[in-house]
């Protein structure tokens, strides 16, 4: 399956707004995950089906909800009406091809993101869906499996680190952001790791492997771009967004995420521009190992000739060849022939062609 567009055949026709999913299902079965805090209470917990998260909330408490598997229709809906998610972005929620995004509602925010993680193993890059609803005193999360991606921030909320059980549920909505962000740097530094590794073999010994090596990195590194570009259209609305769901204080920590990302943009700009230029290079010394070649061949053919064109002469069947009866002939013409091909020799080393 092609890694950068996922078939869309199922949903092809469909009114907007229609819950089909798209992308490959990595679970069996949904999991709904809760976590019900504030400075002083902490309730972390399974539950079953929507109708089970509560409705009624400790004083402060930010409720997180995070749904693990998005292929079951029937649950994204009940959540959807449950907590007024317009319908298109019910739909965007199951599309695992969704471009980054963020949309603006009167009571919600909701985030389109990528889970990207580099395997060192593969040296391949993966990622996964995640969308991040923010509400009043709500955060809901979506993503494709059950996965520790987040954990982190449960950890903070846990030992009650940091600013977060102090804080609303826009920075809960920040705090999840940094993190994939911070998955974001991890990736390309691996990226980054690979190819600055390759760039010897590159410069020096390049082969076939080094070929197939380069595009993994090319395909890597697209990958990545596709991911996080779209990251500087969403930071430049959340520092513009007058949305009531985002406290003053929480605006200066969206910022240093501005910083971030385009940190994380640049990296993978130059890292694209690496890219290209180990396959130009590549190619560059395949093109001169090539010449190298062919250059050696050119002279041996260029001293072939004459001493050819001498042995075609004497080699005709002419009964009228005066040098054939002379005595030394022979050890004449192969003279000749020494003569010529040392002098060509030297000339050709005197020029520095080979």
């Amino acid at each position: 399956m092609a890694r950068f567009i996922k078939n869309r055949k199922e949903s092809h026709g469909a009114t907007p707004g229609s819950l089909i999913f798209i992308g490959n299902p990595k679970m069996e079965k949904s999991e709904i995950h809760l976590m019900i805090y504030n400075r002083d209470h902490l309730e972390e917990k399974q539950v079953s089906t929507v109708a089970e998260i509560p409705v009624e909330l400790p004083e402060e408490a930010v409720l997180w909800i995070n749904i693990y598997g998005l292929q079951n229709t029937e649950l994204i809906a009940k959540a959807g009406e449950r907590f007024s998610i317009h319908p298109l972005e019910l739909e965007d929620i199951m599309n695992t091809d969704q471009r980054p995004k963020v949309t603006e509602n009167p009571t919600n925010l909701t985030f389109f993101l990528k889970i990207l993680q580099y395997h060192e193993d593969t040296r391949r890059v993966s990622g996964d869906q995640v969308s991040i609803i923010l509400g009043e005193n709500t955060v809901i999360t979506f993503q494709e499996k059950t996965a520790h991606y987040f954990e982190p921030v449960r950890e903070r909320i846990r030992q009650n680190k940091g600013r977060i059980r102090y804080s609303g549920a826009d920075y809960l909505a920040y705090a999840l952001i940094d993190t994939l962000i911070d998955g974001y740097i991890h990736c390309v530094e691996g990226v980054g790791a690979s190819m600055e590794e390759m760039e010897k073999e590159v410069l020096n010994n390049a082969q076939k492997s080094t070929l197939e090596e380069i595009y993994r990195m090319k395909t890597n590194v697209g990958f990545i771009r596709k991911s996080v570009f779209p990251l500087k259209e969403i930071m430049l609305l959340l520092n513009k967004t007058e949305s009531k769901l985002i406290q003053k204080k929480t605006i200066k920590f969206l910022k240093d995420l501005n910083d971030l990302a385009t940190q994380v943009m640049e990296a993978v700009e130059i890292y694209h521009n690496m890219a290209n230029d180990y396959l130009n290079i590549y190619h560059s010394n395949v093109g001169n190992r090539t010449n190298e070649v062919m250059k050696v061949l050119t002279i041996f053919a260029s001293i072939f000739i004459p001493l050819t064109f001498i042995a075609g002469v004497y080699g005709t069947n002419f009964d009228n060849l005066p040098e054939l009866h002379f005595k030394y002939a022979y050890f004449v013409m192969l003279a000749v022939m020494a003569i010529i091909a040392a002098t060509m020799l030297y000339y050709f080393r005197k020029k520095d062609w080979f």
